[in-house]
């Protein structure tokens, strides 16, 4: 289970500070409101996945973690349906 554990951290450590940059990105005008919506969207999302997680737990840990796992791969093909259109800007390109 400890593999487990490291996996996961590893993937919250490469999404989160993306999520900063493109909600500080998107919120230029009002960084500060901007930020607060982040750290808002992590503290929530945080507390009510381990709510989530904790209920489902109850069951069995295999039926958690195959439901955090099928519920993590749908988002993903959500994000990358939604996301398909997306390029990177001509700074990025030119580097």
């Amino acid at each position: 289970m400890p593999l487990v554990a490291m996996i996961l951290s590893l993937g919250y450590d490469m999404t989160q500070p993306m999520f900063a940059g493109i909600v500080t990105t998107f919120g230029s005008k009002r960084p500060g409101q901007a930020m607060g919506l982040n750290v808002f969207a992590l503290f929530v999302g945080a507390g009510f996945g381990s709510f989530a997680f904790g209920a489902l737990e109850q069951s069995s840990f295999e039926l958690a973690f195959a439901s955090f796992a099928a519920l993590e791969l749908l988002l993903a093909f959500v994000a990358l349906y939604l996301f398909r259109h997306e390029r990177a800007s001509a700074a990025l390109q030119r580097t």
